[in-house]
């Protein structure tokens, strides 16, 4: 996803979002069915060498999403005071895309049987039919417009492709570049370490929660409460990120979830007892994760930088997430070992409270709220437009 991040969010200003996104949808496409008839090579190559190979094509599709689909909605909303509802909402889909696996395995374990060989194969088969759709899409509107509709009515108004040397060439003009990475880079690496380490962290929780099971569709049930409970926290996010900004619902989320962390690893020894409760805060975490910095830190790149360079640095920013997350799945499980899972939940703590402060400090409290400082292009084209409209 790194790959992806780097490689398309590149692209994006290089070739153009619609053209970039074309490409990664395909990258998608290629790996989603690939991973699904995954095949062992007798004597030579197992069928997890084949299954990884397939999962990094399609990782590559899925990371160069981020920085694509951002810049879309930012650069299609007209209403710049629209732009951090309509980035927020596309992202609120991540919380109906993690609550379908596991809907679907008990759908499909119903059908075939828990123990089918077939049900892995359809999931990760599955995620071919949405790239597909989105690809059917795409060409319908492309007919409709080039039957219909003249430039001055698309709806979709993505900056052009830059000529050479230009983005480069706007990365360095950008005003205060290093403040604003912290803000957007920064503090996505940090809450994906927290994001992803407690997602792996997750069947500890269930564990002490629900007991252990090694049945496949328990697993399913459990993880479908959990993602239950945190999903509309990502509709809480797009209700209210007009009205406060990115930049004051990603503190509150990091605060919360610092203050959550922070009971359940000093509360532990009784908390894990308590069935229901610990699995309310821990859900809280994911509550305040998704209505906070989880939505925030994909929104905010894509109202942060200039035009030329947006996409580039967006996806920057979403691979400095995903080395997070890389962090925080490696990290977890031997960290619990050797400190225990009290000593985790605290640490958790400590990250997200300096998260918190460096929300505070590198974020612009204007972007998002239709107010922001506007870059030097985006003044050129807003003149630009009025002298077409006299």
């Amino acid at each position: 996803m790194v790959c992806g991040q780097l490689l398309f969010g590149s692209l994006g200003d290089i070739i153009g979002l619609d053209t970039a996104m074309a490409a990664t949808i395909t990258t998608q496409l290629i790996g989603s069915l690939g991973s699904a008839l995954s095949f062992e090579v007798p004597g030579t190559i197992s069928i997890f060498t084949v299954l990884t190979i397939w999962r990094f094509i399609l990782g590559v599709g899925c990371g160069g999403v981020y920085p694509l689909a951002a810049n879309m909605a930012s650069s299609s909303t007209k209403n710049a005071k629209d732009r951090g509802q309509s980035v927020a909402l596309v992202f609120s889909m991540q919380g109906v895309g993690y609550l379908a696996p596991p809907l679907l395995c008990l759908l499909l374990g119903a059908i075939f049987g828990a123990d089918n060989t077939m049900i892995w194969r359809l999931l990760l088969g599955f995620g071919f039919l949405p790239a597909l759709y989105l690809m059917w899409l795409r060409k319908k509107y492309k007919d409709k417009k080039a039957a219909s509709l003249t430039s001055s009515d698309d709806p979709v108004r993505a900056p052009p492709a830059a000529e050479k040397g230009e983005v480069w060439k706007a990365i360095k003009s950008e005003r205060s570049l290093f403040r604003k990475l912290v803000g957007t880079a920064g503090s996505w690496l940090l809450f994906d370490i927290l994001f992803y380490g407690n997602t792996l962290f997750q069947p500890v929780v269930l564990t002490a929660a629900f007991g252990d099971s090694e049945d496949v569709m328990a697993t399913a049930v459990d993880t479908t409460i959990i993602n239950l409970l945190s999903l509309p926290g990502y509709f809480v996010s797009v209700f209210f990120i007009g009205k406060l900004g990115p930049k004051y619902i990603q503190a509150q989320g990091f605060i919360m979830m610092c203050v959550l962390y922070f009971i359940i690893g000093f509360g532990w020894d009784s908390i894990k007892n308590t069935k229901i409760l610990l699995l309310l805060l821990y859900g809280g975490t994911f509550f305040f994760a998704n209505f906070g910095p989880n939505s925030t830190t994909f929104v905010l790149p894509s109202m942060t930088y200039s035009p030329k360079c947006r996409s580039t640095l967006n996806g920057i920013s979403a691979a400095a997430g995903k080395l997070g997350a890389f962090l925080g799945a490696t990290m977890f499980e031997p960290l619990s070992e050797s400190l225990g899972n009290d000593t985790i939940m605290i640490i958790c703590g400590g990250v997200a409270l300096v998260s918190f402060v460096i929300t505070l400090w590198s974020i612009d409290g204007n972007v998002g709220r239709g107010n922001e400082q506007k870059s030097e292009e985006e003044e050129e084209e807003e003149e630009e437009e009025k002298k077409q409209m006299v």
